[in-house]
């Protein structure tokens, strides 16, 4: 009786070599996704933190919105301020589009003041871990209480080309610094004559927050 019992199972362990490799194999692949949690303190519920990554910069779909300044001093001693708002969206990957609507103080022989909306695009051409670098252009149109320059118009014209950087602030949040330099422009096209278009060019600092939503 013994005998029989031990050939059988000799047998068996000679006939099923692949059922004892996927036994094998079930019970290597249990180790490898088996997860170690850690003890929960007294009185804790053991529950255990989980946060997920933010996206990255610039990617398609995100949008930001931008509050800022700019100031702009033209070789005359004219000078050009706002505070502006800006809404943005990344059609593509690390290119965004979006509109701008500012406020002006504008200091000249006759100071005035002025509100302004602009169409604005970004090409972001360089991402680190932090950073990015990009590209810009735009056209806007200004409406001022008196004329810009002051033998121009009260209605104006802004075409801008520049670049700039942004920087990620925090880590566990999309909200970053941005700043630039950019060509800073008003004329008229010519609507009322080239006498009465006296453009007036200048560098535009600008800096401001970006705050994805």
């Amino acid at each position: 009786m013994h005998a029989t019992i031990a050939i059988v199972i000799l047998l068996g362990l000679f006939a099923c070599p692949g059922a004892r490799a996927q036994e094998a194999e079930r019970v290597s692949l249990f180790q490898a996704v088996s997860f170690e949690t850690p003890q929960p303190e007294e009185g804790g519920l053991g529950l255990v933190e989980c946060r997920l990554p933010y996206k990255r910069y610039g990617a398609k779909k995100t949008q930001h919105l931008m509050f800022g300044s700019m100031i702009g001093p033209d070789i005359d001693g004219h000078v050009d301020t706002n505070i502006h708002g800006q809404y943005t969206y990344f059609v593509i990957d690390d290119f965004e589009v979006g509109v701008e609507a500012a406020f002006w103080a504008i200091f000249q022989n006759d100071d005035t003041v002025g509100v302004s909306t602009s169409l604005v695009m970004r090409y972001h051409f360089y991402q680190a871990q932090r950073w990015s670098a990009f590209g810009e252009i735009g056209m806007g149109m200004i409406l001022t209480g008196d004329d810009v320059p002051d033998t121009g118009t009260s209605f104006n014209l802004m075409p801008r080309v520049g670049a700039g950087v942004t920087y990620k602030l925090f880590d566990d949040s999309n909200t970053r610094l941005i700043t630039g330099l950019r060509w800073h422009h008003f004329s008229n096209a010519r609507i009322s004559g080239e006498k009465s278009n006296p453009a007036r060019d200048a560098p535009g600092l600008y800096v401001g927050l970006l705050f994805e939503f």
